[in-house]
């Protein structure tokens, strides 16, 4: 008699906790109950979560980047240069430096959006074009021949053979890294 109310409140305990026990959407609860013919009540309960469901928004698209434009503040002068020269060759070549002294103008241009560099520059009633400058930093070297001319936002120094031919500060500077 002891034995089968043993197994009467632990399966009555059973019952009670399936009907008083909370059931989630995230877990499901399963109870088996057994007994052997031994009189021995064996509880199996076996949680199995429900799948989680995880949703993937679609990847957002970012535009390229790109750099606006930049337009010259300097006076006479536009996206290409000097509107009455120098000027870069052709539209899809922008300026990367226009820089004006008391005598002389000047524009470096970049190949399309992305190619090599040129100088032009004018003074006295001449004018130069030179493929390939080189830069360190702010500063810009187009050498042709013996003669290199040395662009700065501080000035445009000009020598030959070493020597210096002119040195004109700057009166207008812009570039398309910032403006002075």
């Amino acid at each position: 008699m002891a034995i089968g109310t043993g197994v009467l409140v632990v399966v009555a305990g059973v019952l009670a906790a399936l009907l008083f026990i909370p059931r989630s959407e995230d877990t499901a609860t399963t109870a088996a109950t057994s007994v052997s013919s031994a009189a021995t009540a064996t509880t199996t309960v076996t949680a199995t979560p429900t799948p989680t469901t995880t949703t993937t928004e679609p990847p957002v698209t970012q535009p390229p980047l790109t750099t606006p434009r930049q337009y010259p503040t300097i006076a006479g002068a536009d996206a290409q240069g000097f509107v009455d020269g120098p000027r870069c060759n052709v539209a899809a070549d922008p300026a990367v430096v226009i820089g004006q002294t008391t005598r002389s103008r000047v524009v470096i241009c970049r190949v399309g959006a992305a190619g090599g560099l040129y100088y032009k520059g004018v003074a006295d009633g001449g004018a130069i074009e030179i493929d390939f400058p080189t830069s360190a930093g702010d500063t810009y070297y187009a050498t042709n021949g013996a003669v290199t001319y040395v662009v700065s936002p501080r000035d445009l120094l000009i020598t030959r053979g070493g020597s210096v031919v002119a040195d004109e500060p700057m009166i207008a500077y812009w570039s398309a890294g910032g403006v002075r």
